[in-house]
């Protein structure tokens, strides 16, 4: 990927972030602040640079609610998330249930091509399927690696202000999210989100829930298992 922007002319800048956006009506400047190693500002270092996009990653959020609804297990991602627990054939910890692409991890398309592959292969009781696997496994060592290097590090909350906003669904700002932890007692992400209604919008928390917890001093919250269904009787169907 370097080696294409530098053909590109494109400057990289490493150990830096954007640590605020200028603008009113849309983005006109950025502000490009090296950080140290916990990702905490460095004084003096800001540069603003005149922009008319910005491009930001947050990072992806798989979506395993209908998995760990049915009873699959979790694992730890190295950038804090959370990814379904599989083995070398796809499968789940619930008999009966595999799994692929984003929800094992998220790692690209080409290897979500390669787990959905491997999870048809091993549904229908085909093999061999050797290459296969030596192929995914080396596409996920390289996501793991990706997931370790750019995970966020605790200092990044030292650039936000209090009026950023933290939750855009809601216009939950950061200082009320400090406000709920500092004046009102909360010590976890659900907290905040019962008193400041960060996450409740229309992403349901997909976009700011990781940001929210952090702010709320919980490091590890665990995935959630909200169900996307429920039963219901024909009668209620008929009565519909």
């Amino acid at each position: 990927h370097a080696a294409t922007l530098a053909r590109h002319g494109v400057r990289l800048r490493s150990r830096s972030a954007v640590t605020a956006v200028h603008g009113t009506d849309r983005v006109e400047a950025v502000t490009l602040t090296r950080l140290d190693h916990d990702w905490r500002p460095l004084p003096g270092t800001g540069v603003r640079i005149p922009c008319d996009a910005l491009a930001v990653g947050h990072g992806l959020v798989p979506q395993l609610e209908p998995a760990t609804g049915l009873g699959c297990a979790t694992r730890r991602t190295p950038d804090g998330g959370h990814a379904l627990v599989v083995d070398d054939r796809q499968r789940t910890t619930v008999e009966g249930i595999w799994a692929a692409g984003e929800t094992c991890g998220v790692a690209g398309a080409e290897l979500a091509f390669v787990e959905g592959e491997l999870a048809a292969r091993s549904i229908a009781g085909r093999g061999p399927v050797g290459a296969l696997r030596r192929r995914r496994d080396r596409l996920r060592r390289f996501a793991l690696t990706m997931a370790a290097v750019h995970a966020p590090r605790p200092g990044w909350s030292d650039w936000l202000r209090t009026d950023t906003e933290v939750c855009r669904c809601e216009d939950v700002t950061a200082g009320r999210i400090q406000d709920a932890v500092t004046g009102l007692g909360a010590r976890d992400g659900r907290t905040v989100k019962l008193l400041t209604r960060a996450g409740m919008g229309w992403c349901q928390g997909r976009m700011c829930g990781t940001a929210v917890t952090h702010l709320a001093g919980d490091p590890a919250p665990a995935p959630t298992r909200r169900p996307l269904a429920c039963p219901i009787v024909l009668d209620h169907l008929a009565d519909g």
